[in-house]
C-alpha cells in the first residue's frame, strides 16, 4: 500500500496518478463511445471514428507513460529491462512486476533503500512458504 510521506511518495503519486487514468480511459471507452453515438446520431459516423481516433491517441499516451516509469531509486525503467545476452538481445517487458526489475526497489516501497550493492543481483522473492 503506498505510503504518504518519504523521499519516493512524490515518484510513487505520479505512477498512481497514471495508472489510474489508464484504467479510467480503458473502461471509459465503451460508454463514451456510446454517449457520442446517443448526443450525434447513428448516421455521423465520421463523427464518431473521429471520436474512437482520439480515445485511440489518449490510450496510447497514458498507456506510454504509465509504462514507461522510472524507478524512484535507480532512474531506470521499473517494469521494462534489456536482456544484454549475447544470444538474446531482447526486451524484457512485466507490467505486473512487483520491485524494479533493474535495482529490486519493492513497489510502493516508501523508504528510499538506498543503492544496491555494486555487482548486486536483484534480489528474488522466495515462493515457498
Amino acid at each position: 500500500m503506498p505510503q504518504e510521506y518519504g523521499p519516493s511518495s512524490a515518484a510513487w503519486r505520479r505512477y498512481r496518478l497514471w495508472s489510474w487514468a489508464f484504467w479510467i480511459v480503458f473502461v471509459g471507452y465503451l460508454p463514451a463511445m456510446a454517449f457520442v453515438a446517443r448526443v450525434l446520431g447513428a448516421g455521423e459516423g465520421n463523427a464518431i471514428f473521429l471520436a474512437a481516433f482520439v480515445w485511440m491517441i489518449g490510450f496510447a499516451l497514458v498507456g506510454y507513460q504509465k509504462g514507461n516509469f522510472r524507478c524512484p531509486r535507480c532512474g531506470e525503467l521499473f517494469f521494462r529491462k534489456f536482456d544484454d545476452r549475447p544470444w538474446r538481445r531482447a526486451w524484457q517487458h512485466n507490467p505486473f512486476a512487483r520491485g524494479c526489475t533493474h535495482c529490486g526497489l519493492p513497489k510502493w516501497a516508501a523508504v528510499d533503500l538506498g543503492p544496491p550493492p555494486p555487482g548486486a543481483a536483484r534480489p528474488e522473492v522466495s515462493t515457498q512458504d
